[in-house]
């Protein structure tokens, strides 16, 4: 993938990760109450896209990476992704409060069930996929 592509992704992922999480805020601000949200706060959580988009691109978008398979490529990203997250959540004083440990057992376990969730995925239905296709693949080949 070119230099070209590879920046128009970063700059499509930062777009769609860093609108999300703005909805995001805003939602959680409005519900606890909050009137205001710091330029600062509003720094952090892009610099948090920007890493989340360019570890993204060089997990999954970057050929070295992705031939060795999708179970790789999510693993590369949650090893460059996840303890930059963690750093930006602490600096941005999102586990800071009363009740901490639970919100960072209730993010540890959404982690943990997003990649066994994935994997589930990949193993049971991309695995099946992937057998269907080479019959078919090898069904059209012999008709030639």
């Amino acid at each position: 993938m070119g230099i070209k592509a590879i920046l128009k992704n970063l700059r499509d992922g930062v777009a769609f990760a860093y609108s999300w999480l703005i909805i995001c805020v805003l939602t959680v601000s409005l519900i606890n109450g909050q009137s205001t949200i710091t330029v600062s706060f509003l720094l952090k959580l892009l610099i948090l896209c920007i890493w989340g988009a360019l570890s993204f691109c060089l997990c999954f978008r970057t050929r070295a990476v992705s031939r060795r398979g999708f179970i790789f490529s999510l693993t590369c990203f949650y090893i460059l992704f996840i303890p930059a997250e963690i750093f930006m959540f602490y600096m941005m004083g999102i586990f800071q409060e009363n009740g901490s440990t639970i919100l960072w057992i209730i993010f540890f376990t959404i982690i943990v069930l997003m990649y066994l969730i994935s994997l589930l995925i990949d193993m049971l239905i991309m695995k099946r996929k992937a057998v269907d296709y080479t019959e078919k693949l090898n069904a059209y080949k012999d008709s030639l």
